[in-house]
């Protein structure tokens, strides 16, 4: 940590990055969702029928919503942490078990990152319509020559 961000923060990040980071945290929790609705259903069908639903259909779906997940997992993970972490976060995220925990994890990434910026993040993560243009400490015209 740098002098500069003792003293005057963390430096702000543009409304263009942070409305790209509430864009893949919102898909990133539709996937989370999916995924819960998809084994809660399972587990319900299992409950309800005889002799038990076929386990192929939504392994099928975990492993779609795992690369679905894998790609908005990258894509924040490269906007947040970098490109390092954005191939591990991405790479873990294709596992059955552990892809929800690193959805999980991200998706918490971009929630203190947006509230550091000063964006309001309600459960279904932040609109982007929330965000809105903020002076810059460089768009003063009258401070040029």
């Amino acid at each position: 940590m740098s002098a500069f961000d003792d003293e005057f923060g963390p430096p702000e990040r543009p409304v263009a990055a942070l409305k790209r980071i509430a864009r893949y945290q919102r898909w990133l929790i539709a996937v989370v969702l999916g995924q819960l609705i998809l084994w809660a259903g399972f587990v319900a069908l299992a409950f309800v029928s005889r002799r038990g639903p076929a386990v192929q259909f939504p392994m099928v779906l975990t492993f779609i919503l795992g690369a679905v997940g894998a790609v908005f997992v990258f894509l924040l993970s490269w906007e947040l942490k970098g490109p390092f972490a954005a191939f591990m976060f991405a790479a873990a995220t294709v596992l059955p078990c552990m892809g929800l925990i690193i959805l999980t994890l991200v998706n918490s990434y971009a929630n203190a990152e947006l509230r550091r910026n000063g964006v309001r993040v309600g459960v279904f993560g932040a609109s982007e319509n929330s965000i809105t243009d903020r002076p810059s400490l460089y768009d003063d015209e009258d401070a040029g020559w």
